[in-house]
């Protein structure tokens, strides 16, 4: 038998090693998942942060990526302008982001384009729209809420306020026990869809139709105006819960966000949740303001693959729906609340499900970028007139002003 030469034989053994080792990494290294540091930033907005993290656990779980999940402050527009700070630098720190569809217009050139979302025809085409800015998909619906009118039992009765004069006289009748009176959030970015839905209660669909304008704004004057607390225009959001949870306002009316806190409170026991009334009895189907929460990929994470993966698994069917069992949270995939277990988690979600027909949502894609500036001009011109400055005729002709020219800015 021919025997090699040792020195050979350890030559060719080696140099095939060598080829055989890089072939392997050259070619292999493509399949090998690398496992990224990922930074998810969801609004601290009622249980929606705390169904973030759960679900972010999970998502590490099973794909070996590390996500770190960090609280947005939602006072004001604190979020958006923190978002536009990072983005304007290019700043690499955040992965995914969880945005209010009224910030889309603004932070849209600094987004990554999405695909479309799985199972589109689960989610209303109107919420969809939401996440579209120029003909690309930069954020995708995952969470909604709408206006809740919360009411102690005992004013309530056994039968809901089918409108707002019924309120009016139920809250103007209470015997002044020490809690009487409505409480909102009139100050900050809250005042405008607020006044939004109340707009929509009358049938209104455009802030242009002068006449529905009018007469909304007249008899927000004469409701609102008489059976709110004082200092109603300067009360925030977070002010006007811990007035109705402290029990010293009869009626509140927040976003359903706010329900798992109103609930656990001293007076949840006796708490009962409506949606917020029409102006006319007789006509229970106008359009009721549904508020979205979306998540988008910032186009300067350096993990572009594995951050839209995890925007995909956030507004997936299974993960919206353990938010709402587990959380509470409303999902923006309308089709899950045909599920019994989701329409029974709590009040709210029954609520929401009863409005499904007449979900309309903000009209950011109408006004675009020139959203923001009228809603804070449109939120300002009201608290004018709840004040006393202005009258409800006047305070109408000035938004209706200003409707025109963000149409004309949003051409």
């Amino acid at each position: 038998m021919a025997v090699l030469p040792r020195c050979r034989d350890r030559s060719i053994t080696g140099v095939g090693v060598r080829w055989f080792l890089t072939f392997v990494l050259i070619f292999a290294a493509p399949a090998m998942s690398r496992a990224d540091n990922l930074t998810l930033s969801c609004l601290n907005v009622g249980n929606v942060l705390a169904s973030c993290r759960d679900a972010a656990a999970r998502f590490s779980e099973q794909t070996g990526h590390t996500v770190r999940v960090v609280a947005a402050d939602t006072a004001g527009r604190s979020a958006l302008e923190n978002y536009r700070t990072l983005m304007d630098v290019g700043s690499p720190r955040l992965d995914v982001i969880q945005l209010s569809e009224s910030w889309v217009p603004a932070l849209a050139p600094d987004l990554a384009t999405l695909g479309t979302i799985a199972d589109p025809d689960q989610v209303p085409a109107a919420l969809t729209e939401l996440g579209e800015a120029n003909g690309r998909i930069v954020a995708w619906p995952q969470h909604i809420a709408v206006t809740l009118l919360y009411v102690r039992g005992g004013i309530a009765g056994a039968e809901p306020f089918d409108d707002w004069s019924d309120l009016r006289g139920t809250l103007l009748d209470l015997p002044d026990d020490g809690a009487d009176g409505l409480v909102f959030g009139g100050a900050g970015s809250t005042m405008f869809p607020l006044f939004l839905d109340w707009f929509y209660s009358f049938g209104g669909q455009d802030l242009s139709d002068r006449r529905t304008l009018t007469a909304a704004l007249q008899l927000l004057n004469d409701t609102i105006g008489v059976i709110a607390a004082p200092g109603l225009v300067d009360t925030t959001a977070g002010d006007a819960m811990a007035e109705f949870t402290a029990g010293r306002s009869a009626a509140l009316v927040a976003r359903s966000t706010t329900f798992d806190s109103v609930s656990t409170s001293q007076i949840g026991e006796d708490l009962v949740t409506i949606l917020r009334p029409n102006a006319n009895a007789d006509d229970p189907t106008t359009p009721r303001l549904v508020s979205t929460w979306l998540v988008g990929v910032p186009r300067f994470s350096p993990n572009q693959e594995s951050a839209k993966q995890l925007a995909a698994f956030l507004v997936s069917d299974a993960e919206e729906r353990r938010a709402a069992v587990e959380f509470g949270v409303a999902p923006a995939r309308t089709a899950l609340f045909e599920d019994p277990e989701v329409h029974s988690v709590n009040p709210i979600m029954a609520n929401i499900a009863e409005s499904l027909p007449f979900l309309t949502p903000l009209p950011v894609d109408k006004y675009g970028e020139a959203y923001l500036d009228l809603a804070d001009g449109v939120a300002e011109t009201v608290r004018e007139m709840l004040r006393g400055d202005t009258d409800g005729a006047t305070a109408a002709s000035t938004i209706v002003r200003m409707v025109r020219a963000a149409e004309r800015r949003s051409e």
